[in-house]
């Protein structure tokens, strides 16, 4: 029991600093981008070659974890990381960073794919729901102060990037602390892609739904500030306050899907998240009243991603949550390529406010297809 908690809070601690620098490289990346006066659009799609990477990259996991374990191939992972992040500062150009975007997406999406699956095992029982919400929270807690750390370092030069390898070496301590009491995932034949997507279609959706939000969110959110009139290091904190409001509320929504439902905690997730999508152009010259509308509405939009881990946690077990967890991560990466990309184009369509609308839409579908879900 407690080499259990032990490797819980190793997977959690470790996750939630790794989730620092995700914080920090998507609005770093975007606002370079901006800066040189490269197009909206080009700049949204150039963020979603990160996606591409995250819809091949999990189907990496299941194998290397049986080959290598599951400290070892995350600590493999992080090395690359770093690796690929500070290649992106030696090698400026758009098209190379094409590339290594991708590669980050496909070496992240293994992170991912790999420690959810750990938590999710670990969190089995009557308080799935809570101790997954609390993987959350911490997750969100790490993207919060990410952007934050670009008012320390700027976002020209070294500095960032540096930052940015140190968070990431950061993240692999945990890790070796465990690393000698980490059980292995059984052995048995892991659930087919076609069996997952016929026992989970609602989770894959809301999974894939929310990776379209998130990817837009934070990778045009920053612009979108900027274009409403907020400085630079302002606008990078607009995803702060969405996360600082996800690390608030992650547990309390984890608690709300383990005492009445998934799916009534779900639901509430899509309502409030098409009613603050549809407040941000009315409070974007209040600054105060805006900030506070970001940390409500990201706070509950983001519990759509970890009450989903616990309904897959809920159906599927040991070996099985590897290969789930990588067809989630995949549904993940299928939504969130899009995302910035939808996101540029709906600014070029309505500047600044297509973001806001394009979530209103968004969350309009999402609530529809659970209402559809539930009857069916």
């Amino acid at each position: 029991m407690r080499t259990q908690r032990l490797s819980l809070m190793a997977a959690i601690a470790s996750i939630a600093v790794f989730g620092i620098g995700i914080g920090q490289s998507a609005p770093l990346l975007s606002l370079l981008l901006e800066t040189r006066g490269t197009d909206i659009a080009l700049n949204g799609i150039n963020a979603a070659a990160t996606f591409a990477g995250v819809i091949l990259g999990p189907w990496i996991a299941p194998a290397a974890v049986r080959h290598l374990g599951i400290t070892n191939f995350l600590l493999l992972c992080f090395a690359l990381d770093i690796t690929l992040f500070v290649s992106m500062k030696v090698f400026g150009g758009i098209g190379v960073w094409f590339v290594l975007r991708f590669l980050l997406g496909l070496v992240g999406a293994n992170i991912f794919t790999v420690s959810e699956a750990w938590i999710n095992r670990l969190a089995a029982g009557e308080r799935r729901g809570q101790i997954v919400g609390l993987y959350a929270g911490t997750l969100a807690a790490g993207f919060a102060i990410g952007p934050l750390i670009l008012s320390i370092t700027g976002v020209s030069g070294w500095a960032p990037f540096i930052a940015n390898a140190c968070i990431t070496a950061a993240a692999a301590l945990p890790l070796l602390a465990v690393r000698r009491r980490t059980t292995k995932f059984a052995t048995q034949q892991p659930a087919t892609l076609r069996s997952i997507v016929a026992r989970a279609p609602l989770i894959l959706t809301a999974v894939a739904l929310f990776g379209l939000y998130e990817s837009a969110l934070v990778t045009l959110l920053p612009v979108w500030g900027v274009r409403i009139g907020l400085s630079d290091r302002v606008a990078a904190a607009t995803v702060s306050g969405v996360y600082f409001g996800a690390l608030a509320l992650q547990v309390p929504l984890g608690m709300v899907s383990d005492k009445l439902s998934r799916r009534t905690a779900l639901r509430l997730c899509g309502v409030i998240g098409l009613l603050g999508a549809a407040f941000l152009p009315v409070l974007s010259t209040t600054r105060l009243p805006l900030f506070v509308l970001l940390c409500l509405w990201g706070g509950i939009a983001f519990g759509i991603y970890p009450i989903a881990l616990s309904m897959a946690g809920d159906r599927f077990h040991d070996a099985e949550l590897v290969a789930v967890n990588a067809a989630l991560i995949s549904a993940y990466g299928l939504g969130a390529v899009a995302g910035p990309a939808f996101g540029g184009i709906a600014m070029e369509a309505w500047n600044p406010h297509g973001l806001p609308a394009l979530f209103v839409v968004l969350f309009a579908g999402f609530t529809l297809a659970i209402g559809r879900r539930s009857r069916t």
